[in-house]
């Protein structure tokens, strides 16, 4: 491969899932046996052009130059997150490359694949919904003015299921241009929040949201606890497997929080201390971080461990914890979002049939007799 077309798709630093994809392949060459070198340049060909594969070629161009791999990827470090090269030396140092980065695919998946089956699950409820707008603005805009001439022209008595369905018809003429004005306006907002913020500090506006705020907070939990748990296994010292933790996980406010408690625990406190912000002198910051992010209980179970050392067997149990309360908060996301768009489907139906046919019915019974 040329130096030209390896360097046509180089780009900005590697997204969350392309580092975990990145990490997953690297831990696949390590535990093969073959050299890391040709094993990634071997992905690399597999690979679409991007930043994924210009990251890809530039490692293994460094590794075939002999260079380390800790210090190939450190020459990356404007496209390898800070927390993968972290993550790269650890494995170097515990002799178990390919260990550690598979174990922390594994856990970046956990909040990948949460979030996707939770989007996945609202793709029905917000295309029906749509969809039943879509009719409604067509039925209003074709029919339900030209029915109104009629039975005005015919004299014909309104029932009050029709004089809601024109009343909703006017306010929807009325407020259309503006509803249109605010779904633009979001979704400007949006694209230009997109453009500007990380994703760690759009998942903390996310976070605020009703259900998926929820969704978020307890996904990024179980990421903590099972990547900090992995960390701590793998013999890093707790400050920086902190400090590894909170750069991985896309949370501002965790990643905040885990800087804090990685200077507490410098300081001396215990990680149970830290996790309660219970640090003399700690910055206010971090200390609001802590509170607003991390879990109640979590420090005390902690405490506890750190009396029986097995601060990682509960940091796992609590990953497990959160996780399967972030599926059960999928799971009710999805079936609320499926109720409450059937629901919706229901009504406007049922007051578009009823509100037009029923004094159709009497026009016609009007008319035959």
């Amino acid at each position: 491969m040329s130096e030209s077309e390896a360097g046509a798709g180089r780009g900005g630093e590697l997204s969350a899932e392309e580092s975990a994809r990145l990490s997953r392949h690297v831990a696949g060459v390590s535990a093969s046996g073959l050299p890391l070198g040709p094993g990634l340049r071997a992905l690399a060909e597999e690979s679409p052009r991007g930043a994924f594969r210009a990251a890809l070629v530039d490692l293994a161009d460094a590794l075939d130059r002999g260079v380390p791999p800790d210090q190939a990827v450190e020459g990356e470090a404007g496209r390898v997150p800070p927390h993968l090269r972290g993550l790269i030396r650890a494995g170097i140092r515990a002799g178990d490359l390919g260990d550690v980065l598979g174990r922390f695919a594994d856990v970046a998946r956990v909040g990948t694949d949460l979030r996707r089956t939770f989007w996945a699950g609202l793709i029905y409820p917000i295309l029906a919904v749509g969809l039943t707008i879509v009719v409604f603005v067509l039925v209003d805009a074709l029919i339900v003015d030209r029915f109104n001439r009629i039975f005005h022209d015919f004299g014909i008595p309104l029932p009050g299921m029709t004089m809601l369905l024109l009343t909703l018809s006017s306010i929807m003429r009325i407020l259309a241009p503006f509803l249109l004005a605010a779904f633009a306006g979001l979704v400007l907002a949006w694209a230009f929040i997109g453009m500007l913020a990380s994703r760690g500090a759009r998942d903390s506006l996310v976070a605020w949201t009703p259900v998926i705020g929820t969704l978020w907070k307890y996904t990024a939990w179980a990421e903590f606890c099972h990547l900090l748990a992995m960390l701590l296994e793998a013999r890093i010292p707790l400050p920086e497997a902190l400090r590894l933790t909170g750069a991985a996980i896309e949370n501002r406010d965790v990643e905040r929080a885990c800087r804090a408690m990685a200077k507490g625990v410098e300081d001396g406190a215990p990680l149970s201390a830290a996790m309660a912000g219970d640090m003399a002198g700690a910055d206010p910051d971090g200390l609001r971080a802590i509170r607003r992010s991390m879990p109640e209980g979590l420090a005390r179970l902690l405490r506890w461990a750190e009396g029986h050392a097995a601060i990682a067997e509960v940091l796992r149990m609590a990953g497990e914890t959160f996780q399967a309360r972030s599926r059960a908060e999928v799971a009710f996301g999805g079936a609320a979002a499926g109720f409450l768009a059937a629901a919706a489907v229901i009504v406007g139906l049922f007051v578009v049939v009823v509100g037009l046919f029923l004094p159709l019915v009497t026009l016609v019974t009007k008319l035959s007799g």
